[in-house]
């Protein structure tokens, strides 16, 4: 692995679909990191109460994680909201070295616009704080990890509303959205990719996205759905 360039797949809300797609994406592509950016597993509604849906996705995982896992590659795990409170796969914590101290991993998403029950569904101040945490432990960031967009970004709902991450946007913002990268998804509406000045926002909902990353600068090789 090249410590100045990545070759980075990311997936993002496959919702426990397409996984044999994505693992021949991976086999076909071969990237050094594979970021798996939330929405992953079903969330399996017809099995009745919190802990006996999250043992499912449990054993789900357990059963196809592989498809996820190379030896060519590093893969990350964010969890989504619809990954169960308490479901953890601490292997799958890890980041390419090169990248130590300069990632940035948010799992939280905005309650703003009505408590539906999900997990990890925070209020602003919550949602701020998770980044604070981050941001102490990463200060210089040149990638960004979020289940949601910033907000204002590939995050229009199908109602029309933005419903992205508003402190990532003005944190954002308040660096000059200076050289970095945001993968993202949560948004099934914001399957794409844009530019705000030197920052490039990648959302894969519902698919993968395919990048190479060199250092700030990042080239889109591929975007697309899987289901």
């Amino acid at each position: 692995m090249n410590t100045l360039s990545l070759r980075i797949l990311a997936f993002a809300d496959l919702h426990g679909k397409g996984f044999k797609e994505a693992s021949d994406i991976i086999d076909d592509t071969r990237p050094d990191w594979i970021i798996l950016c939330g929405d992953i597993l079903p969330d399996f509604p017809r099995i009745s109460g919190q802990t006996s849906r999250l043992e499912a996705q449990r054993e789900f995982w357990q059963t196809y994680r592989s498809r996820f896992i190379r030896d060519f590659a590093i893969t990350t795990f964010v969890r989504g909201n619809h990954e169960i409170e308490g479901f953890s796969d601490p292997a799958l914590l890890r980041l390419p070295p090169a990248l130590a101290g300069q990632v940035v991993r948010l799992e939280g998403i905005p309650a703003e616009f009505g408590a539906w029950g999900w997990s990890r569904e925070w209020e602003e101040e919550e949602l701020d704080e998770e980044l604070q945490v981050q941001l102490h432990a990463n200060p210089s960031p040149r990638i960004y990890l979020s289940h949601v967009p910033p907000y204002g970004c590939l995050d229009r709902a199908a109602h029309g509303e933005h419903i992205g991450h508003r402190p990532l946007a003005q944190h954002l913002r308040g660096r000059d959205w200076d050289e970095t990268l945001v993968i993202c998804g949560h948004v099934h509406e914001g399957l794409g990719h844009m530019e705000e000045r030197g920052t490039t926002i990648v959302n894969a909902t519902g698919g993968y996205a395919l990048l190479e990353w060199n250092l700030g600068t990042t080239r889109l090789l591929g975007i697309n759905c899987l289901k």
